[in-house]
């Protein structure tokens, strides 16, 4: 039931916060969507962490009796999984891990776990436990790379300690402090690393060399992919666009790092504050009141007093906000109940008008129904006719469609015929003018000569080429759509120049109109038994039935027109 409820508060929060908010955001409305379906998955993601935390504890509790660098190790692990998750267990380990190390004497290992009990006391508000810790290291034990965490942490214990100091002349002086122990951290960073990169342009954020830090800032974003550490440098990045007043950006990278947070289970976090009272600032109190009780419950759950404050003093004015929306919603509800009180009145007078127009149109309907139907049967017998119409044009069309396939037929080989009969007429005249002279002259081997050049074969051949370029001409999709109508592995292939062989040849005359086998064998030459045994040996390559073949030939092969 409680799932239940929380599936049913964030499809409300999706309906009636984010959805609104979107005009005022533009393209990184999408961002709050995310962050709001995020939020919905939180406890999903705290799941996955405690289940680590639950994995380590239990390892550490068959660790009792093993070698102290393993139940160090095994504590370390807990503080870092705890160190953003809950204050009280991460300085509990921490506390067990600078004991252990001492244990083991390691002057390294001494110093870390001492600077991880300070972190989390900055983490939690609690800042002169904090200093204790760190001004009581050894400067000389501990390794140039330790001091600059020592002293990066220095400079954010009196940077936190000055936000949230209320006398200026403390809040100054802890802001010297914490800018002279930053300094000091920079100098021992090595030049290029994230760290260094990082911790220049916090810097320069931090006093108001805004340019310069977003320079540092952006590429820092490519150096490091984890959550955690885009998470910090987006939180410093949205609070940079908001000092510079750039809206999008600064809603977009502020989403980024509370987005990362919560994928990371980051309870200390401060991306959400700082979202929160961008928002309420804009006059979205609608969001910034859904954002502010989730970082309201992140700094209860972590226990970090310098949250609870800064949550502590806009929580308030967004809740007034929301209750002055509401009383001004009520208000308005009140003059729309007497508004609608009104409305209904005029209803029931639209009614009883209304009743009395329908009884008068009820009788105006069964006069209209019965002429309805009369109208129903006249448009039956239109449409009737007009069936009868279109199917009588489509069969006039594709009479046309024959007559002027035909005709084009006609015309092209009326051409082609007139064409071969002048030169068949030319030789034919050139022979007898020939025979005629060498008679004359009595010139038997001139005549023998002559008998011999013209070649009827030859002419012959010559004469079913011009036939094909013709026909070819005519159908010049013929040899596909002919194959189309073959089994696959039965179609036929041409040599190459050919245009037709002797099968193609006879079915482009069935296809011209010319069906008896006499007069088809008439024109190629052949025997009407080969052109029979040639139509059915192509009738059998088909997968149509036999009886088909030559209709489906008339339908798929085309005629340009």
């Amino acid at each position: 039931m409680k799932l239940m409820n929380n599936k049913l508060f964030f499809l409300f929060t999706f309906l009636w916060v984010v959805i609104p908010s979107q005009v005022g955001y533009g393209q990184h409305a999408e961002q709050l969507t995310q962050l709001v379906e995020t939020i919905e998955r939180s406890a999903a993601y705290d799941a996955l962490k405690i289940e680590r935390i639950d994995s380590l504890y239990n390892e550490l509790m068959l660790q009792r009796d093993s070698s102290l660098q393993r139940r160090f190790e095994l504590n370390r692990s807990l503080f870092f999984e705890y160190r953003i998750f809950k204050q009280d267990s991460a300085f509990k380990y921490s506390l067990a891990s600078k004991a252990l190390a001492e244990q083991l004497g390691d002057a390294r290992l001494i110093a870390e776990t001492t600077l991880d009990l300070a972190n989390v006391c900055v983490s939690a508000g609690m800042f002169s436990e904090a200093l204790a810790y760190l001004n009581g290291a050894d400067l000389e034990r501990i390794p140039e790379e330790i001091r600059f965490s020592l002293y990066g942490l220095l400079g954010r214990c009196y940077s936190d300690m000055a936000d949230y100091s209320t006398i200026s002349y403390y809040s100054d002086l802890y802001r010297k402090k914490a800018r002279e122990y930053h300094q000091k951290s920079l100098e021992l960073a090595e030049p290029g690393t994230w760290d260094y990169i990082m911790l220049r342009g916090y810097l320069n954020y931090k006093y108001g060399n805004l340019e310069e830090a977003l320079e540092d800032l952006k590429p820092s974003l490519e150096m490091r992919q984890d959550l955690r550490s885009q998470a910090v440098v987006n939180s410093v990045l949205g609070d940079i666009y908001v000092q510079m007043g750039d809206e999008e950006q600064a809603v977009k990278h502020l989403a980024q790092s509370s987005i990362a947070d919560i994928k990371t289970s980051a309870k200390e976090n401060l991306s959400m504050i700082q979202l929160a009272e961008f928002l309420f600032q804009k006059g979205d109190v609608k969001l910034a009141s859904v954002f502010i009780k989730k970082a309201n419950a992140d700094a209860e759950a972590y226990g970090a007093q310098q949250r609870k404050i800064r949550v502590g003093a806009i929580l308030p004015n967004i809740e007034e906000q929301i209750i002055n929306q509401v009383e001004t919603q009520r208000a308005r509800l009140s003059k729309q109940n007497i508004m609608l009180s009104v409305l209904l009145l005029v209803l029931l007078v639209l009614a009883v008008i209304t009743y009395t127009q329908l009884r008068r149109l009820k009788r105006a309907r069964k006069a209209l129904l019965v002429a309805h139907k009369d109208l129903q049967a006249k448009n039956e017998r239109i449409v009737e006719v007009n069936e009868t119409i279109h199917s009588q044009n489509e069969e006039l069309n594709r009479v046309n469609d024959l007559l002027l396939e035909a005709n084009t037929i006609k015309e092209e080989y009326i051409g082609f015929f007139f064409t071969q009969d002048a030169d068949i007429f030319e030789k034919f005249k050139e022979f007898k003018t020939g025979i005629e002279r060498n008679l004359k002259t009595n010139n038997l081997e001139r005549i023998k000569y002559l008998t011999t050049v013209y070649d009827l074969k030859k002419e012959k051949k010559k004469l079913l080429e011009s036939f094909d370029e013709a026909f070819i001409k005519l159908f010049p999709n013929f040899i596909a759509e002919f194959n189309a109508l073959l089994k696959p592995e039965e179609q036929i292939q041409l040599k190459k120049g050919q245009l037709l062989n002797k099968e193609l040849r006879i079915f482009a005359l069935i296809r011209l109109g010319i069906k008896h086998n006499e007069i088809i064998a008439q024109i190629l030459g052949y025997s009407v038994n080969s052109i029979y045994a040639y139509k059915t040996k192509i009738r059998n390559k088909s997968f149509l039935d036999k009886k088909d073949f030559d209709q489906m030939l008339l339908e798929k092969t085309r005629l340009k027109l």
